[in-house]
């Protein structure tokens, strides 16, 4: 089968999703970026199972990675992230260090978080830098949780008039 018959054609298409599998990383290559477009919603039947794969592949998933993280599609990094970039060896999560930065200082999502656990988990920072970002990220959630303390008086204070 050539690469492009091994690319999915849908959410259901588990013989394609074999296929790959069985032909190995190397013959994947081709059609990474196909297989990535998969994992923009994890509740696909294939995505898990293509996930799995994509944990196997290595080096050439470093830059199609990088481009998701980089795009601004937060589910799709999030299900990225926690289902293929945690996964992979340390060495690939430094190769993505400039884009989990870039993520964990992004503000305040689960994105964030995410990729501060993953970078910690794979030392990509000095314990210096990572508690500077840890601290920051909970004086940011220190201020929302006021805030919506704030706002559920209010609230209450409205809900008694």
């Amino acid at each position: 089968m050539s690469s492009e018959n091994l690319c999915p054609r849908n959410k259901h298409d588990h013989e394609r999703v074999k296929a790959v599998i069985a032909a190995g990383p190397a013959a994947a290559e081709p059609i990474l970026e196909g297989l990535f477009i998969w994992l923009q919603d994890i509740n696909y039947p294939i995505a898990r199972p293509i996930a799995d794969f994509l944990v196997t592949v290595g080096d050439p998933l470093i830059p199609h990675i990088k481009k998701i993280l980089r795009s601004n599609d937060q589910p799709w990094i999030e299900f990225v992230l926690d289902y293929v970039v945690e996964r992979l060896a340390p060495e690939h999560i430094h190769a993505l260090k400039a884009e989990l930065n870039q993520l964990a200082m992004a503000g305040m999502s689960e994105s964030d978080v995410i990729a501060i656990r993953i970078g910690a988990s794979a030392g990509i920072w000095d314990a210096k830098t990572l508690n500077w970002m840890l601290d920051s990220h909970i004086r940011a959630c220190e201020g929302f949780l006021l805030e919506l303390k704030a706002l559920k008086a209010e609230a209450s204070q409205k809900q008694q008039v």
